[in-house]
């Protein structure tokens, strides 16, 4: 297909209808899911008066939302190395949407958070399905890029969710974003069960490739035993804990952006909202340039993306910085945000520009049978630094004030990007191991 070829895929396992469906599906659940996870930010003024509850409330449903979503992760990404993905997802989509649709009834605060709790549930299976999809649709050389584009779409989903909450909720009230991004994936639900194809495990092995498509089966399987394995590749334990660090920023700083902007720097909810989002397009540019660059990075030297991974953090520290101190408005006014948003735009850029790198080299560094099971993982350490990102900004704010838990916020990438160095003495080490057990399965199979 050449809008693929023009995406930079042209190394998908199979070009066939059904299994090109099935990943342009992936692609528009991740923006309406990740719309689920923040339409709630720029309506939590409004969350907070009609429910008289403050940033340490907020902070607790923020938290219980990425953790439970983080902890299930765990079951899914079991579920998905075994059983048919395509039926997992489908089914997950219902759990966590028929949810965040009825979050626009809640009555009071404990519904509220009990929706969105329930919310995560099916939200936590999108990172281990998706993440073993595309594993198995690209090569190694590719995954870069395809995690991009995902990455890039899910950021578009932030996006959409900010916007449909930050411009409806004040006109509408805070219950309408909700409904809005809920629904459209009932649709894309039901067109991947009827019409969508699930890639073959090992499908995106070259060493593999052509044996699959001759209709070679790759029958291995995770088991609960080869957990203990995972934690045996010394790139899976790096990538692990550099993720800690690095998300608590990130469960912070979207999170609590808004309230920050409205209540320091003398501006609405709509001027705070646009600003916010042009730092999450910088989100989006940075997915899609991390992925261009690392693809590039990658191919020279495996070990020169962890380094641009580390690099690219650093670089983005002292512009959202400047952002946050940007002196409060006299006047409110669209041409205050401005700078604020330049400075967001660039920092957001290069800090999530690692974020595509560093599922392609979780990808690149594990079986096909374990993918699944491997992202679950990461996604709850991951998840750790995110989901306790507002229980920490929650509590610092009440204690020192938002301005002080935003600025410590930004400081937790420092050793983010320093962890990511110790990658370079594991990674090709690890993915050469790889590489070695595809080409012994191959051999079996011929």
């Amino acid at each position: 297909m050449r809008f693929l070829a023009k995406m930079g895929l042209n190394e998908i396992y199979s070009f066939e209808k059904g299994i090109i469906r099935t990943f342009l599906l992936l692609l528009f659940m991740a923006i309406i899911l990740r719309a689920d996870q923040m339409v709630m930010s720029p309506v939590i003024p409004f969350i907070q008066e009609e429910f008289a509850i403050g940033d340490r409330e907020i902070g607790f449903i923020g938290s219980a939302f990425t953790l439970v979503a983080a902890v299930v992760t765990l079951i899914w990404g079991y579920l998905s190395d075994k059983f048919s993905r395509k039926l997992l997802l489908t089914f997950a989509i219902l759990i966590g949407e028929i949810p965040c649709f009825l979050t626009a009834f809640a009555r009071n605060y404990n519904e509220l958070f009990a929706l969105r709790v329930l919310t995560g549930i099916g939200i936590g299976a999108m990172v281990p399905i998706a993440f073993s999809m595309i594993g198995d649709l690209f090569t190694e050389k590719q995954r870069p890029r395809a995690q991009a584009w995902y990455q890039m779409m899910g950021s578009m989903g932030v996006l959409a969710g900010m916007m449909v909450a930050g411009f409806v909720g004040p006109t509408y009230g805070w219950r309408l974003p909700f409904i809005i991004v809920s629904v459209p994936n009932f649709f894309f639900a039901l067109t991947l069960l009827i019409g969508g194809r699930e890639p073959k495990r090992g499908g995106g092995e070259s060493a593999l490739k052509e044996l699959i498509l001759e209709g070679k089966k790759y029958v291995r399987t995770m088991k609960f035993k080869d957990y203990l394995l995972l934690f045996k590749v010394p790139s899976n334990i790096w990538l692990f804990v550099q993720g800690i660090p690095g998300t608590v920023a990130w469960g912070v700083l979207p999170f609590f952006l808004i309230p920050f902007y409205v209540r320091y720097k003398n501006i609405s909810v709509e001027l705070a909202t646009v600003l916010l989002l042009i730092i999450g397009i910088g989100m989006m540019f940075g997915n899609l340039f991390g992925g261009i660059m690392g693809n590039w990075v990658y191919t020279k030297n495996r070990s020169y993306l962890p380094i641009f991974c580390g690099i690219s953090q650093f670089l983005g520290i002292i512009p959202l910085l400047i952002s946050l101190n940007w002196p409060a408005a006299a006047e409110p006014s669209f041409s205050y945000i401005i700078f604020p948003a330049l400075f967001g735009f660039i920092g957001a850029l290069f800090i999530s520009s690692a974020g595509p790198n560093v599922l392609a080299m979780l990808a690149n560094v594990n079986l096909p049978e374990h993918r699944g099971g491997i992202s679950s993982i990461f996604n709850l350490t991951d998840s750790i630094g995110a989901g306790f990102g507002p229980i920490v900004g929650g509590l610092l704010s009440s204690y020192r004030g938002l301005d002080f838990a935003m600025q410590t916020s930004v400081l937790f990438w420092i050793p983010c990007g320093i962890l990511f160095f110790a990658l370079i003495f594991t990674l090709k080490k690890d993915v050469l191991r790889v590489n070695t057990v595809m080409e012994n399965t191959r051999k079996e199979l011929e």
